[in-house]
């Protein structure tokens, strides 16, 4: 099975990142900020596709094959939608 990784844990690990270089800044704040940021990222870098698979798989928490169901595509489809909006989605890591 292929490693996965939670939206919350993605999160957590913006947090701690940022934490690290503001710390000055509450936990509450910088969860907050993140998850307004990704949020909108989401909404606006990502294609159509890649939106309803990541909101499907990260924030309703559905497996890739319920997904894949839904939309009347191959699991695999689901897999490559996800895969490349989490590659377009890390160039925010630069920039938080």
């Amino acid at each position: 099975m292929r490693n996965t990784i939670n939206i919350t844990d993605y999160i957590d690990g913006m947090v701690a990142y940022n934490i690290y270089n503001a710390p000055d800044s509450s936990n509450t704040n910088q969860i907050e900020k993140i998850r307004t940021i990704l949020t909108e990222a989401v909404d606006t870098l990502l294609t159509e596709k890649q939106k309803r698979c990541i909101k499907m798989h990260f924030f309703q928490e559905m497996p890739m094959n319920k997904i894949a169901a839904e939309l009347g595509v191959n699991p695999s489809t689901v897999t490559r939608n996800i895969q490349a909006a989490k590659k377009r989605l890390s160039v925010l890591s630069l920039f938080l």
